[in-house]
């Protein structure tokens, strides 16, 4: 359990039981998706309370709010940091650098303006839906995100020798990947069906994407990179839903 906890208390803010240590840390990422299932029923829980009080725009936009506070920006961050390091079109040592920088460029900031608009479009969306879809397609898209995260800690190598990221994939095994895949798989076919599965394979370009870049630019992953696939992620997967006919 402590590896969970770990995973709980570094993908959100909320607060965990018990006192942590490295090496759950490395073992954490197993749990990824069944964190983004807890983010997503909190988030759910969190719309409920204010579905009644405000209109659509104003609801969507508290529900982002919300999602990015959960997660404490944490993969906003990584967003940001990709774009001004990528962006950059630099050579390999000074994207690095970019990257570390602490400060926001020009190229994070439009980044991260664009995703968070277009997240909120997407929900307005899917809000106005007649059914449950709207519940559905946001606790389903929490927890495809942080697979892909978990995709591109397992098939990528991590770029550097220290950092977040630093032995999560030599602890990563196929049994412990196989057990975070049928954490995604089960739930997301349980409440979408096979159209969950459909947008699965249509967002798997994501991960496979930014891992490749990294990986062919900076030698590898980095905890910004995994950070990054996760918001790419679940806006892909939002972005799916909303092609009209999918939820018909």
């Amino acid at each position: 359990m402590n590896a969970f906890f770990h995973a709980l208390a570094f993908l959100t803010r909320f607060p965990v039981p018990v006192r942590l240590d490295k090496e759950g840390f490395r073992e954490s990422p197993v749990w990824y998706p069944l964190v983004g299932f807890l983010l997503g029923g909190v988030l759910f829980l969190f719309d409920q309370v204010i579905a009644g009080w405000f209109p659509a725009p104003v609801r969507v936009l508290l529900d982002l709010s919300a999602w990015v506070f959960f997660t404490g920006g944490l993969h906003l961050d990584g967003w940001m940091d990709m774009a001004d390091g990528f962006g950059s079109h630099r050579d390999p040592d000074k994207i690095r650098e970019i990257m570390k920088d602490s400060r926001v460029g020009a190229m994070g900031a439009i980044a991260a303006i664009l995703l968070l608009m277009l997240k909120a479009g997407a929900m307005f969306v899917l809000a106005g839906h007649p059914d449950a879809s709207f519940a559905r397609v946001w606790i389903t898209a929490c927890i495809w995100g942080r697979m892909a995260a978990v995709i591109g800690i397992r098939f990528f190598p991590y770029a550097g020798k220290d950092g977040l990221g630093q032995g999560m994939r030599e602890r990563f095994t196929w049994p412990r990947f196989c057990l975070a895949l049928v954490c995604t798989v089960l739930p997301v076919w349980f409440v979408l069906g096979t159209m969950g599965l459909a947008a699965g394979l249509f967002a798997l370009w994501v991960p496979l994407w930014i891992g490749w870049k990294g990986t062919r630019t900076l030698g590898g992953c980095t905890g910004d990179l995994y950070g990054a696939m996760i918001e790419a992620s679940e806006l892909t997967w939002l972005l799916f839903f909303t092609i009209p006919g999918v939820l018909s």
